[in-house]
């Protein structure tokens, strides 16, 4: 009686213990062994040895927030999925290494006069680069242009749904209730506010229907009608959408729960402005980003000729950057993110609904997203990977593999205590509502009691919930498996508080035998025994929760016109190419480098 005495008090103490860790965990965004939330019982599709990660040092041994190497692009092997992953693992880990290390300043190394800062357009829509330097804050914006697949605007209606904008056309025809095509003269609107569309004979044309010209997700479409200064929209099925926020087509906007906007950053390297300069100026080619030696010791010579320093990293190839990151102030837990002094806009905020640019400040900043692309062998269409702080977001239900080979069900993420959402139990059916936009220096609050939109990271690592995602990985288990397994390999081998650990990658996108994208993602518009080169393969359906937030997909599952991935946007899908201008947004805004930009020191 009394050993059963004993083991009921035992069990009892540690079911409040249990408790007790559990709701000591939820008061702040992070507990300190918060990674152990990944399946550990993972099967290792993607992993590595030890003396290989200790090889990613520039030591040669695995310190505390010690000085990580670039993964070589020119020698990428790309034997697998695996190798991409790790390239882009190596590649987040050099770029958040000290400075100090190696590079001549304080901070980071994405800090540091490797990096170029990418200006947001100006009036005629003309970016400049500016060289980081050694104790100089960055600067950083408030929004992100989110355009949808087809890179067309963004409109929010009354209940939160997402469409993209065809602007109105001159000479617009739409659709009559037998599918002619009529030439419509203008829009009528009654004395209750209905519409009425007037052909050129001046008779009502029954149920109009526009045409949609949008290859991607039509149905998320509408199209754009002018009656005066005013603007209506009618989805692909002649259904008016009524605008809630009175700004369709501007950019978003989005706070954390610590109530500080999420700020912006866009960068590239040397080896990418030196490339971009020579092919304006006719010395390089331009036909696609450098993928071999060759084309690398082309980017220096040409370099040299300028007058140019030499990249430290010139074997990193051309990287292009996009990050995003929230004021430390007010944020639980601070030590536990990368952090950047940088100057951001400031706004008055006295009328709530609307915020006006009214200056700006220098803060500190933490590091909540990136985006890390770069060209390697193989793949001048650039392999694009995303990272987020593991307290962003909550994920959707996603499924894994675990060693005794059984695919295994890891329900949605709930509770409190995510910076992007403040209950994951109350996300259903309002997920990714954006209550924030920004137009010009004014910054437009729909709902002034919505602390933060309700972001959910809906394809958890990438991958639809229904599809083959690549032809290595046969379910979605294996390939959210293959990021798992990373994940927890280098977080395993990092040592002591390394920030680091902080961060997961939740995947990465390439084409299928590096051809130019053709706006496909895999397994659509493949064969059972063939893909198509230029799908986007890997995890194709890639996102992430702090700068693709508001044009995630609905739905974990996907079709063939709801699938996007990064190479949606990136690509011109009439006519696929490997010009960087039409990969990158910014390759062709940017104004080259003067002879005197980066001279030797």
């Amino acid at each position: 009686m009394k050993k059963t005495t004993t083991k009921i008090i035992a069990v009892a103490f540690m079911v409040i213990v249990i408790l007790f860790l559990g709701c000591k965990k939820e008061k702040g965004l992070l507990a300190s062994n918060d990674y152990e939330y990944l399946p550990q019982d993972v099967k290792e599709t993607c992993t590595m040895s030890e003396s290989e990660f200790k090889s990613w040092f520039a030591s040669g041994t695995v310190t505390e927030n010690g000085l990580v190497k670039p993964a070589n692009s020119v020698l990428f092997p790309s034997k697998n999925n695996c190798d991409f992953y790790k390239w882009s693992e190596q590649m987040f880990l050099w770029l958040t290494s000290p400075a100090s290390g190696g590079y001549n300043g304080k901070g980071t190394v994405l800090e540091s006069s490797v990096f170029y800062n990418v200006s947001p357009p100006d009036s005629l829509n003309k970016r400049t680069l500016t060289q980081h330097k050694a104790n100089e804050a960055l600067r950083a914006v408030s929004n992100i242009n989110q355009s949808g697949p087809n890179r067309l605007p963004i409109l929010i209606d009354k209940n939160g749904r997402r469409f993209e904008i065809e602007a109105a056309k001159k000479d617009e025809k739409v659709k009559n209730d037998v599918n002619k095509l009529i030439q419509f003269d203008h829009i009528s609107t009654n004395a209750s506010g209905l519409h009425s569309f007037i052909d050129t004979k001046g008779k009502v044309i029954k149920n109009p229907k526009p045409v949609i010209d949008s290859k991607i997700n039509p149905s998320a479409v509408v199209q754009e009608f002018k009656i005066g200064a005013k603007s209506i929209f009618l989805d692909s099925k002649g259904r008016e959408v009524q605008s809630e926020q009175g700004q369709a087509g501007s950019h978003g906007a989005l706070m954390g729960e610590n109530k500080s906007l999420v700020y912006y950053i866009t960068m590239v390297n040397d080896v990418y402005a030196y490339f971009l300069t020579g092919v304006n100026e006719g010395k390089l080619n331009g036909n696609q980003f450098p993928t071999t030696a060759s084309a690398r010791d082309s980017i220096l010579a040409y370099a040299k000729t300028k007058g140019w320093a030499a990249p430290p990293d010139p074997d990193a190839l051309a990287m292009e950057l996009k990050t995003s990151w929230v004021e430390v102030k007010d944020l639980p837990n601070a030590d536990t993110y990368v952090t950047i002094k940088a100057v951001i806009p400031t706004y008055d905020k006295s009328n709530p609904k609307v915020w006006v640019e009214k200056g700006q400040k220098t803060t500190t900043l933490a590091l909540v997203g990136m985006h890390v692309v770069g060209s390697v062998a193989g793949h001048p269409e650039m392999v694009w990977a995303t990272f987020e702080h593991e307290k962003n977001s909550p994920n959707d239900a996603y499924a894994y593999r675990d060693k005794q080979n059984n695919i295994k069900q890891v329900r949605a993420d709930t509770g409190k205590g995510w910076l992007f959402n403040v209950n994951a139990n109350d996300t259903t059916g309002n997920q990714n509502f954006q209550s924030m936009t920004v137009s010009g220096n004014t910054i437009q609050v729909k709902d002034t009691t919505i602390k933060t939109p309700n972001v959910r990271r809906i394809m958890a690592w990438g991958v639809a919930s229904n599809t083959v995602p690549n032809g290595e990985d046969q379910t979605p288990a294996d390939s959210n498996s293959e990021i798992i397994s990373i994940n927890n390999a280098v977080r395993k081998m990092l040592v002591g508080k390394d920030v680091r650990k902080n961060y997961l990658l939740i995947g990465a996108t390439w084409t299928f035998g590096g051809a130019a994208p053709n706006g496909n993602v895999y397994p659509y518009g493949g064969t059972a025994d063939s893909i198509p080169n230029g799908d986007a393969i890997g995890t194709g359906q890639l996102s992430n929760s702090t700068m693709e937030t508001f044009v995630q997909s609905p739905s974990t599952a996907s079709t063939d016109s709801t699938a996007i991935s990064c190479f949606s946007c990136h690509s011109n899908n009439t006519s696929p190419s490997l010009q960087p201008k039409i990969l990158s947004h910014v390759f062709g805004e940017i104004i080259p480098l003067s002879s005197s930009s980066k001279k030797k020191i």
